[in-house]
């Protein structure tokens, strides 16, 4: 069977919109409801009106790095289960329960809230050096069992490692720069024909790089401010501005540049061929992510209550931009092709 070269699908992409987004909302309603009456974290009173977003966003973030932890090795322990839906559903399940464990975890018996942001950052870190850019390197052609458990370990000590020391954590500005560059292939054609450890290493540094230069560009914009991070004196780079509009592009970003491209298959951008496709993608969404953000600083008052609410609703899109794709394949039910690309999800047979 032939494979469609940058392919308009507009029924399922209309669906896959309306799924990834409503279920954005309904859930962070929810989490918001729950977690309102049922905090996470140790507030009290005032303190719950204040401190609540942390609860969801940490519950959440925690939950889709279960659901990833699962989908990058086949699903186990739910591959046996046939139905995609079914399948999915449990995952999903049990990714948000582990989530609100490990969530709760940090508070109870962990480092407590000051250690959430470390420990979701550095997590992730993890998950992508060594799994999203790395392919799962370390492992690979082992069985699916024991990939869980050896990435779970290897995880879970390098982030002990990192937390304890004197750089504390990872912070994850590259995470939105990551899903944009992958869902896009732009990073894996950047990097073609290397192979890994070096590919992950490789995607890793330009991340860092860009994110560097999104800093400089951020500091002179007035949405940064070059003092130090009040997490890490190791990370020199500073930090958001009190006002948060920063946090909220980022968190928007996060919503948006896995989930877009993949369940819009590309389109139009499947039609330039690579590097130039892949380069206008990354920067149409970005574009999309600072107009999202600035619309909904906006609606702070007339919708969102404050811009603790609003921080939330930003945040949940990641957690179904990622699921919905890797756990129930949506985005990944049809192959397609860039213009000038041979094998489908791969670039390392381009000149």
């Amino acid at each position: 069977m032939s494979i469609a070269v940058a392919p308009f699908r507009p029924f399922k992409i209309t669906r896959a919109f309306v799924a990834v987004y409503a279920l954005t909302i309904l859930s962070c309603w929810l989490v918001n409801v729950f977690v309102t009456a049922y905090p996470i974290g140790p507030w009290r009173g005032g303190e719950i009106s204040k401190s609540f977003w942390l609860d969801n966003v940490s519950w959440q973030i925690f939950a889709a790095w279960w659901a990833c932890l699962f989908a990058v090795c086949g699903l186990w322990p739910f591959s046996g289960i046939r139905d995609r839906f079914v399948r999915g559903v449990v995952v999903t399940a049990v990714a948000w329960a582990l989530g609100w464990l490990s969530a709760k975890l940090i508070i109870v018996v962990g480092p407590g809230a000051s250690g959430i942001f470390p420990l979701v950052g550095t997590t992730w870190f993890f998950l992508a050096l060594f799994c999203f850019a790395g392919a799962n390197w370390l492992v690979a052609g082992m069985p699916p069992s024991r990939q869980f458990c050896l990435l779970l370990l290897l995880i879970t000590g390098c982030t002990f490692l990192v937390t304890h020391s004197a750089v504390v954590w990872v912070p994850a500005w590259w995470f939105p720069f990551l899903l944009i560059g992958l869902s896009t292939g732009t990073l894996t054609y950047l990097t073609r024909g290397m192979s890994q450890p070096g590919r992950a290493f490789a995607i890793i540094a330009i991340l860092f790089a860009i994110v560097a230069a999104c800093v400089e560009v951020s500091i002179l914009t007035g949405f940064w401010t070059p003092e130090a991070s009040p997490i890490s004196a190791f990370w020199s780079m500073g930090h958001f501005t009190p006002d948060n509009r920063w946090l909220v592009c980022f968190m928007v970003a996060t919503s948006i540049n896995y989930a877009m491209p993949i369940i819009t298959y590309n389109w139009p951008f499947t039609k330039i061929a690579m590097p130039w496709g892949g380069l206008l993608a990354c920067a149409f969404y970005l574009a999309l992510d600072v107009v999202v953000a600035s619309i909904l600083l906006k609606m702070v008052g007339p919708v969102f209550p404050d811009t603790e609410t609003l921080l939330t609703y930003a945040y949940m899109g990641v957690n179904w931009s990622l699921v919905l794709p890797l756990v129930f394949g949506v985005g990944f039910d049809e192959p397609y092709l860039w213009r000038g690309q041979k094998t489908q999800g791969g670039w390392d047979d381009v000149a």
